[in-house]
């Protein structure tokens, strides 16, 4: 295996966080589901979700770039590689209910959780030794850094969860 290639652990590590927050997310921002109106509305008329959240994660200590107003609204954030990913969602969560996001609706969440289980069965007709997978994340650990497994990951990823490519940098 060639352990000095690091884009494709990064990548897992982002489904991993996104994952997590999908999970969590319910339960932190119950008190800011009340909007009814759709993400990129929220965003317009808050302008500046991004920036809010990026100066909130900065002052908890996390070195992150301002993400897009609609990354922030669905609540598809992303973690930058090395960091506690555990500290990293809750501070996530805690920024977003400060700027008054009510992250991803539960059908969305449900239909992640789907894609993902479905992304895991295809890398398993692969690897059919790969880590377990906790329902809503994905991480495979150092069989991310194989090229082959790599190519399996935006094979299956393209197949099973086209929409979360964009979550990708």
């Amino acid at each position: 295996m060639n352990h000095t290639t690091t884009p494709p652990r990064h990548r897992l590590l982002r489904f991993a966080v996104v994952g997590a927050l999908v999970l969590a997310a319910p339960l932190a921002l119950t008190a800011c589901s009340g909007s009814s109106g759709s993400p990129v509305e929220e965003s317009s008329a808050s302008g500046g979700l991004g920036t809010k959240w990026g100066s909130c994660m900065r002052d908890a200590g996390f070195d992150v770039e301002d993400p897009t107003d609609e990354t922030v609204s669905t609540g598809a954030v992303i973690t930058p590689p090395g960091v506690d990913q555990v500290r990293f969602a809750q501070a996530a969560q805690t920024c977003g209910r400060q700027i008054g996001v009510g992250g991803a609706s539960s059908a969305e969440k449900d239909k992640w959780k789907r894609q993902y289980a479905a992304v895991d069965s295809c890398i398993r007709e692969t690897y059919p030794d790969a880590p377990a997978q906790e329902p809503g994340s994905l991480d495979y650990g150092d069989l991310s850094q194989d090229p082959a497994f790599q190519q399996a990951w935006d094979d299956c990823m393209a197949k099973h969860a086209p929409d979360t490519q964009s979550v990708q940098q």
